[in-house]
């Protein structure tokens, strides 16, 4: 399947899926809003806690000669392989399918307090490490999530429809087996999101921010 048909592919099915879609999207910015909400309602002592393992990260980053990419790219593979895993097992029941969007949107969440805690709490700074650190992947992660939400809600939607419908054990497993295909392919571009976690962004991070990060001007929201 060449990038032509897989474009032809995924603009066919957003035409035949809006309501899924906008449904999904809803869910994930939601995510991204109340992680960002959440920021302001942390205390200083929190904040500050947070700030000194982001500082300890840089300190490690600052002092090592290299970067153990390969435990860091493990750890963002199972990550994602634990998200799409999850997306996936609550979409082979109709009963389930808000906890797929709850899924969807807890990644939101998750991205939403780190954008909102960097750039709160480092400003122009922490603007700069969401640009080049986050921004980049999050291109690639978050149309996966979308498209993964997307596909478990309408699964389970399918499922609903013939629940009432005889079939046979086999063309079950070859509507699931249908259905698990096409997570495995998101899945190779989450496997592309993991690499520029574990191989690009430490090596920014070392280079553009680690330093910085050592430094007293960084402390000056404690004084908040």
């Amino acid at each position: 399947m060449n990038a032509f048909k897989i474009k032809a592919y995924a603009m066919l099915h957003i035409r035949e899926n809006p309501v899924l879609y906008l449904l999904v999207i809803f869910a994930f910015i939601t995510g991204v809003a109340a992680g960002g909400f959440t920021v302001g309602s942390i205390s200083a002592e929190q904040r500050i806690y947070l700030a000194d393992y982001l500082q300890g990260y840089s300190y490690i980053l600052g002092d090592q000669p290299h970067v153990d990419t390969s435990a860091i790219f493990i750890k963002a593979v199972l990550q994602n392989l634990r998200t799409a895993f999850f997306i996936w097992l609550f979409g082979l029941s109709y009963l389930s399918i808000p906890l797929a969007l709850v899924t969807v949107g807890a990644r939101g969440f998750f991205l939403g307090f780190t954008v909102a805690f960097l750039i709160d709490y480092y400003a122009l700074n922490g603007l700069f490490m969401v640009l080049i650190c986050i921004l980049p992947q999050s291109f690639i992660l978050v149309p996966c999530l979308v498209v993964m939400g997307v596909l478990a809600t309408q699964f389970g939607i399918e499922r609903f429809k013939i629940r009432k419908l005889p079939h046979l054990k086999q063309m079950r497993m070859r509507r699931i087996a249908h259905y698990t295909f096409k997570f495995v392919f998101i899945l190779v571009a989450f496997f592309i999101s993991s690499l520029f976690e574990a191989f690009v962004v430490p090596l920014v991070f070392k280079l553009l921010f680690a330093n910085m990060l050592k430094g007293k001007e960084f402390l000056v929201f404690l004084s908040k």
